[in-house]
């Protein structure tokens, strides 16, 4: 097979009507596209959701502890 071929993206997709649809298309898609999709398209709402909210880009929280 053609390597180009492999990198193009595969579409998915389905027609939804009368109901709220069911999570089986949305699980089925995301175990195809692997971990590192998952995380990648986590990360991404991340550092959206912290952008709306405050402006920025996420930061590790630091704390430190002093134990005598």
């Amino acid at each position: 097979m053609d390597e180009k071929a492999d990198s193009q993206p595969k579409w998915k997709t389905r027609l939804v009507e009368g109901s709220f649809p069911d999570r089986e298309f949305d699980i089925e898609f995301w175990q195809e596209q692997g971990d590192e999709a998952i995380f990648s398209a986590a990360w991404e709402m991340v550092e959206l959701a912290e952008e709306i909210k405050y402006g920025r880009k996420p930061t590790l929280q630091r704390t430190v502890t002093h134990l005598e």
